[in-house]
Parts: C-alpha cells; structure tokens; sequence
C-alpha cells in the first residue's frame, strides 16, 4: 500500500512539475460574458430613436426648426448617391433622412411613426412624385402633424420631360402635368397654413446645371445631384 502511495505522490509531483513549465493556453470565452458583449454590439449597432434624435438636435444648425426629420423618394437618394436605392436613418448635415426609390406616401407615413413623432420637431419633405398627381392624402397627414405642434417645410415636385418618359410605363403615371397639379394642391395647402415651400420644381426648371434624365425623363443629373441638397439646406438657414 505504501508503494502505491508512493507511485501517486511521485506522479502528482511530475505532472505539477511539467505543467509549470508550459506555456497557459487560451481561456475559452465565458458564454455569460460573450452574450454581453454581443448585446452591447447590437445595442450599439441599433441605437434607440431617441439617441439618435438627440443626436441631430446636437449637430443641427437650422434656426429655428430644432430637430428635423426629413424624407424623399429616389430623387432624394440621388441627391446624396448614385449608386443605392434606399437611405434609411442616417444623420447627414444635421437632419435624420428617410428615402428610398419609389417611395410613396405609404412609405413615408411609416418612417415618421417609427421614428417616432416626438423626435422631430420639423419635417422636411420632398414627396409626391409616386402618387402621380394627388396631394390629397399628404395633405391629411400633414394637417395631423400641425396640431400636434410639428413644423413642416415641403418641397414642390420637381418637374419630368415627357418626351423623354418610356413610353406605356411612366408616361402613363409621371407626365409633368401630374407634378404641376400636385405642386398646385401643395401650394394652396400651405399658403393657408403659413407652411413654408421650397421651389424645387422652379429652380430645376431654371437650373443649367442640374438636368433632367434623358433616358427616364424622371430623375436628375449629375448624380449625387449635390446642388439640390445644398438648396434644400439654404432654405432651412
């Protein structure tokens, strides 16, 4: 018996000996810990309205309009890429912007109300051009805005050439009289309500620098169309 104690304590003696001697592998990741750090990642990476409301408040320097929201169909995409289709909540120049292609007033309701209507103070918009000539659902919308204490600033619908529409596909819903009557529904509104305009259809109409697609008849060049985004901000200034 006493032999065989011997043997153990002379093992434990080399094994404590030998690992003594090696170099520490790695600690394997406490599942508990990696769980938090992927939290705290995705917490992160999806930041609450309000953080980043707060946010476009800090870096906002638009008199008088506080925190502004604002949203756009692909005509705005393009002011800002030529190369997506969709920006969705991203912090430029101080306003929190929402636009995609094709973007219509059942796109734009949505944004607003998961933004969340007490995160923006102001609303600017640049929308119609998808509802093909009716203000009429807009004009509800925005009403709803105004009594609840919402400043709104709206672009008029930048115009199309119909000769250059595809034929059977958008002339049939972008002719430029469809912006025109849009523009003149948007206007009437907005002069009975005090509600500033910002003339994007004249002033792409009177522009030598900015033209109109001669493949689509519907979007603007050169793209990003940098000109128009920047008319958009002197109007807030």
């Amino acid at each position: 018996m006493e032999n065989v104690c011997s043997i153990i304590i002379a093992m434990i003696v080399s094994f404590v000996s030998v690992t003594q001697g090696m170099t520490s592998l790695p600690q394997a990741v406490d599942t508990k810990d990696a769980a938090a750090v992927e939290s705290s990642v995705t917490a992160e990476n999806s930041a609450p309205a309000e953080s980043a409301a707060a946010e476009v408040k800090e870096s906002s320097g638009y008199n008088g309009y506080g925190k502004i929201l604002y949203v756009g169909d692909s005509r705005s995409v393009d002011m800002f890429s030529g190369d997506v289709s969709e920006i969705l909540g991203q912090n430029i120049d101080g306003m929190m912007v929402y636009c995609k292609d094709g973007a219509s007033y059942k796109d734009m309701v949505p944004w607003i109300e998961s933004y969340g209507i007490d995160n923006f103070d102001t609303l600017v918009t640049w929308m119609g051009c998808n509802n093909f000539g009716d203000f009429s659902q807009y004009e509800v919308y925005y009403d709803s805005l105004l009594e609840k204490g919402k400043t709104i600033v709206a672009g008029t619908v930048g115009p199309t050439v119909d000769e250059c529409l595809l034929i059977d596909v958008d002339y049939l819903y972008y002719p430029n009289a469809n912006q025109i009557r849009y523009n003149e529904s948007l206007e009437a509104w907005a002069n009975k309500r005090g509600v500033k305009i910002i003339p994007l259809y004249k002033y792409i109409k009177n522009s030598s620098t900015v033209t109109v697609s001669e493949t689509d008849g519907i979007h603007y060049f050169p793209q990003p169309t940098t000109e128009l985004w920047n008319y958009i901000k002197a109007s807030l200034q």
